[in-house]
């Protein structure tokens, strides 16, 4: 085919060129105002359209867009053509507003409902997906891209099952299933290498999988994994003049040296990049940059990174992981100020927006389990049944299961006794909520001067009486630092007269504080279980709840379960 032209005035002449009077159709024209319209006529097959489409979507004409638009839909009703109107409506989102542009996949979706094309009617799903993506809505984002990924199941696209499996993994990793998202980006990373020539011909694929995957590794702290597939996207961007994303590589970067200690070097990079950003993107590199500031001391520099975020999520409704972590650090510091006002304020916040975060994570976790996690098992389920061999060995496993279960309801119900002495133990004589004491020594470190130690272990009082430990960046270092000595000691005496290893100091004290916070404070119970781990110091739900369950024998949500119950009966 020849050139084709790309502006508004060139299409016109072109098409006036190619046409023969076979489709008619009725354009206002902007070189002749005087004349109210014109008519064009077109042999045009429906692949020459969608190929000016194409070209005109990525120059961003949209005059020249929205004449072919009408020139495909026109053509395509007609000659009734169903799937042609779906594909004309599909470029027509692209010049529509988000409630227009949802509209029109509907209308894609309607059309093609009962197509027999391998890719219809999930690509409407997946555009609608892709519209409430983008608007943050992502709980109706994943109801509709596990929709399109069934239908891609059902008629064997193996390339939109792919497609999809990524945007899936995306929510999951947004809500942390960290695992789950690096399973499913793997698994496409390797499909991506089968191809020859990969980093070119699947370019955008293939940057957007190493950017998703040094995410994933960052959440799940692999830092090095988290680097390597960085590293790999800031040389590929650069290679090839993409500034666009290296800048997000570049960003992407600085959060990684965050974690790795080297915060002068992150907050250059953050400072540097981030200041085209907005919304809830500007919100997560203002939160890094005000970890970063509190960990070099630059106690007000960091509140104040900390207030820009309120009030931006206070703007988007848009609450993400890093959030809680924010009202945390704002709570702390109106307590620090005896500003009881700003207090209840941001306790309010963190409850509303731990709930709202924590329902959207509890549906999208559900969602995904629903239609993706537990079709898979049960295609898996029908392939291993198919390799037994015969029914006698599915009757010896029903055997062994059978006899299992009795053994463990058994012991179910032996563990529920001995969980609720625990419980007694823990409610009403508090016996684990007592106040961490140091143990009789007999022969005193001799490594440590005496003068020191009785200075470090004063200090130690006092920061056990503080909430100074609820903060979950600290370390020993930093701690050492505060209490003016130096790690070695603070080791050997922590280890010595406290019994235990700095890490598990800390853990005491937070499940300590933890244990008598609850009891006093019944706003805590309305808190998720990671909401909670955000205000005692600990980075992540699972490990408070290890913590919990090591210090106690009883799990947290068993805890508040009996102090709800509790609250109710009038026992509290």
């Amino acid at each position: 085919m020849a050139l084709i032209p790309t502006t508004y005035k060139s299409i016109i002449v072109y098409l006036i060129i190619a046409s023969s009077g076979a489709i008619p159709f009725y354009g206002y024209s902007q070189d002749m105002p005087s004349m109210s319209k014109e008519r064009v006529t077109t042999k045009l097959s429906y692949e020459e359209i969608q190929d000016l489409e194409y070209d005109a979507l990525e120059e961003e004409d949209s005059a020249a867009l929205g004449m072919l638009i009408k020139i495909h839909l026109k053509k395509a009703t007609l000659e009734n053509n169903n799937l042609e109107k779906a594909r004309a409506y599909y470029y027509k989102t692209t010049l529509a507003e988000n409630l227009a542009a949802l509209a029109y996949a509907d209308s894609v979706i309607l059309l093609t409902k009962e197509s027999t094309h391998s890719n219809y009617p999930a690509l409407g799903y997946a555009l609608k997906g892709h519209l409430y993506y983008e608007s943050g809505n992502f709980q109706i984002a994943l109801t509709n891209y596990l929709t399109a990924y069934n239908h891609a199941l059902r008629k064997n696209n193996v390339e939109q099952q792919m497609e999809f499996a990524l945007a899936i993994a995306a929510i999951r990793n947004l809500y942390g299933q960290h695992y789950a998202a690096a399973e499913l980006y793997n698994k496409s990373l390797k499909l991506l290498k089968k191809e020859n020539n990969f980093e070119v011909q699947q370019y955008e694929d293939y940057t957007l999988l190493l950017f998703n995957l040094s995410l994933t590794h960052l959440r799940l702290q692999a830092i090095d994994s988290a680097r390597y597939y960085a590293n790999q996207g800031i040389d590929l961007t650069l290679e090839l003049k993409d500034h666009i994303n290296f800048q997000d590589f570049i960003l992407l970067d600085a959060q990684i040296n965050f974690y790795d200690g080297a915060f002068s070097k992150a907050r250059d990079t953050l400072l540097k990049y981030s200041g085209s950003l907005d919304g809830t993107s500007r919100a997560i590199k203002l939160y890094y940059l005000g970890k970063i500031e509190n960990r070099l001391n630059n106690k007000d520099l960091s509140i104040k990174y900390f207030k820009e975020i309120d009030s931006i999520v206070a703007g988007t409704g848009d609450p993400f992981p890093e959030v809680k972590d924010v009202y945390h650090q704002l709570i702390l510091h109106s307590m620090a100020q005896n500003d009881k006002q700003s207090q209840i304020e941001y306790i309010g916040k963190l409850i509303t927006y731990d709930s709202l975060y924590s329902t959207k994570q509890e549906n999208i976790i559900n969602a995904a389990m629903a239609s993706y996690d537990i079709p898979y098992l049960k295609q898996q389920k029908r392939e291993a049944e198919a390799q037994l061999e015969n029914k006698k060995s599915i009757i010896t496993a029903a055997g062994f299961l059978a006899s299992l279960g009795s053994f463990t309801g058994i012991f179910f119900f032996l563990r529920s006794i001995h969980m609720q002495r625990k419980l007694k133990v823990l409610m009403e004589e508090g016996s684990v909520g007592k106040k961490i004491k140091s143990q009789p020594v007999n022969n005193h470190p001799s490594s440590v001067p005496e003068d020191i130690r009785n200075d470090i272990l004063n200090k130690l009082e006092k920061f056990e009486n503080s909430e100074r430990f609820l903060d979950k960046e600290l370390d020993m270092s930093t701690l050492a630092q505060e209490l003016e000595t130096n790690t070695s000691y603070l080791s050997i005496i922590i280890n010595t007269y406290k019994g235990k290893t700095f890490p598990n100091y800390l853990k005491d004290l937070r499940v300590t504080k933890a244990i008598r916070m609850l009891n006093d404070d019944p706003t805590l119970l309305k808190f998720s279980n990671q909401g909670l781990a955000e205000v005692f110091g600990f980075k992540t739900s699972e490990s408070f709840s290890k913590a919990f369950y090591k210090n106690t024998g009883v799990y947290p949500s068993k805890f508040i379960k009996e102090l709800n119950s509790r609250k109710v009966t009038g026992h509290l």
